[in-house]
């Protein structure tokens, strides 16, 4: 019983280290079909740009234009499943972590499809989909 305490224990205090989360006001890209990010690539979002959201990460970025953008969603996605018991006994002992999506669907310069999905911090979801609501043209229910 002990061992399984001490388990218990050690599981929740090591939990925020093993999220690997992002946190203020970085941004990951999680994926797409965007040709010159790769997967895990981490920057930050400006979008103090009229025109465009702008993914800036080293010295690269990735613009996409709000009048291009088809839509966007915003989801809330489980940081790590857990089977039943580890569940349980966690959510006893505190809340489970979520990752915060943005998806945006957008066509590119020559009118391809394309998809970006980036990853942003608990504080960070909330001002991204103010801007895209006011400055894209298609909103989109949360989900």
């Amino acid at each position: 019983m002990r061992v399984m305490l001490a388990a218990l224990v050690t599981l929740v205090l090591a939990s925020p280290a093993l999220a690997g989360g992002v946190e203020g006001t970085a941004v990951m890209y999680v994926g797409g079909t965007v040709q010159n990010v790769t997967e895990g690539q981490v920057g930050r979002l400006d979008t103090t740009v009229d025109r465009s959201l702008v993914f800036e990460y080293g010295s690269s970025r990735l613009e996409i234009p709000y009048a291009s953008m088809q839509r966007y969603q915003y989801t809330q996605r489980l940081a790590r499943k857990l089977g039943v018991a580890p569940t349980i006994a966690v959510g006893i002992i505190k809340r489970r972590q979520r990752r915060h999506m943005v998806e945006v669907y957008f066509r590119d310069e020559s009118g391809v499809n394309q998809v970006a999905v980036f990853e942003v911090s608990k504080d960070r979801a909330a001002p991204v989909i103010a801007v895209l609501n006011a400055r894209a043209r298609h909103t989109v229910r949360p989900s």
